[in-house]
């Protein structure tokens, strides 16, 4: 989890700073890990793994408790302390000889594992992990996050589809169990085909308060005219290595979907918007070996390179924002500011900048949880702004002079 400063207060009796700490999420396939004990692909793992420091690596495609334990002490080779999740052999579906396992490797300092279950379904396990998330000092805070790991049956036709629903619609009942608004992540190796199959439609169809978005928003993926080839992610080779499948890069087939909850930009933990990604795409390299595909806007021809030869899927990553509670001790109402006023505060629809000073100036109002929810740049003149979007509550705002980058800050109070 990396911590990053927003910004910082300046005030008469105290210095206080917002912080904003990244969790970077990554779901990955990682093609029947590990082929054999000696399986050497765990130094080619690894680059992608110092790559793109992931605080929670969702795995599908484990083969055996050993590959789990080889991707966890690396990782805690490289960052430190990771714990995983349980192994449990597959329970679903006991007459398949080919059983392949999901499971999870998380950043000990981020999150607690609180509980974590094998959800049987009429082909293969649903892995479910509930974390609470750790504050920056190492406490617990109140946030949860409830994470599903899955591989839906693969392959063409009604059959497949078919148990891909069903999978689809033991989790959705599943989900459905939780408490209302929760944090959930739902990650894995769907093997949908089109955005109008039936087992996608299903999990983003409504659950009450724990409805699941697709973050990106793309509507009809798999489509012969899609424009955005940057989100598929299998096969990275037009010819199958060793193991794996070939056949270019045209399926999306991995995903990392949220809730509600986590897509709200004034929850105190949510999506950060513009960081899915399927690493590696940068959309030039359609139908064609994922080596194919250029550097601009994207990784290295080595991560290139590493991608190509660990798996036959991408890794799917996004960020989640964790926002670090602000003081507000000895905070003003911002009515009467050193470089602006106020009026009027508290406010309803709209508020009113008034510039004390001959220089221009830049504001920003965050919420408690230090979430940047409005900005205003080069304020030359009195200024009237819409705070209607906004929910009531209090807010913190901030302004600074563009020349001599003084800051100052007060609180703003929005009432309905």
């Amino acid at each position: 989890m990396k911590t990053y400063l927003i910004i910082c207060l300046l005030m008469i009796s105290q210095t206080s700073i917002f912080a904003q700490s990244d969790i970077k999420v990554m779901s990955y396939n990682v093609l029947n890990y590990p082929n054999s004990l000696t399986d050497d692909r765990i130094d080619t793992l690894s680059k992608i793994l110092d790559f793109y420091e992931p605080d929670l690596l969702l795995l599908q495609e484990l083969k055996s408790a050993q590959g789990l334990q080889n991707i966890t002490q690396e990782l805690s080779t490289l960052f430190g302390s990771y714990t995983a999740g349980t192994y449990v052999p597959q329970i679903s579906n006991p007459s398949n000889s080919w059983r392949l396992q999901q499971n999870i490797v998380y950043n000990d300092s981020v999150f607690q594992l609180i509980s974590e279950e094998a959800i049987t379904t009429p082909y293969r396990d649903i892995n479910y992990f509930q974390f609470r998330i750790l504050e920056d000092d190492g406490t617990p805070s109140s946030e949860l996050l409830h994470t599903y790991v899955t591989h839906l049956k693969s392959s063409w036709g009604s059959a497949n589809e078919q148990l891909r629903l069903s999978m689809a619609q033991v989790m959705k009942d599943h989900i459905a169990l939780l408490p209302p608004g929760s944090n959930i992540v739902v990650a894995g190796d769907f093997n949908v085909y089109y955005s109008g199959e039936p087992a996608y439609q299903m999990l983003l169809s409504s659950n009450g308060t724990n409805t699941l978005n697709d973050p990106i928003n793309m509507p009809g993926w798999g489509n012969s005219n899609f424009p955005n080839t940057e989100i598929f992610t299998q096969s990275t080779r037009l010819s199958s290595l060793s193991d794996g499948s070939g056949g270019g890069i045209d399926d999306r087939f991995d995903f990392i979907l949220l809730s509600d909850q986590l897509m709200n930009p004034s929850a105190r933990i949510d999506y950060q918007v513009g960081s899915y990604k399927a690493l590696g795409n940068n959309g030039t390299c359609y139908n064609q070996d994922l080596i194919d595909c250029t550097t601009t806007n994207n990784v290295s021809y080595e991560m290139l390179s590493s991608l190509y030869h660990m798996s036959d899927h991408l890794p799917i990553v996004l960020s989640l924002d964790f926002n670090l509670p602000v003081s507000t001790i000895d905070l003003p109402l911002s009515s009467d500011g050193q470089l602006i006023e106020i009026s009027p505060n508290p406010a309803n629809a709209q508020i009113e900048i008034i510039k004390n000073g001959i220089n221009p100036i830049d504001l920003r109002i965050f919420n408690v949880q230090g979430k940047l929810m409005h900005e205003q740049k080069r304020i030359e003149a009195t200024t009237t702004i819409d705070i209607s979007p906004l929910s009531e509550g209090l807010y913190i705002l901030q302004s600074m002079d563009k020349n001599t980058e003084a800051l100052d800050v007060g609180k703003l109070l929005i009432q309905r």
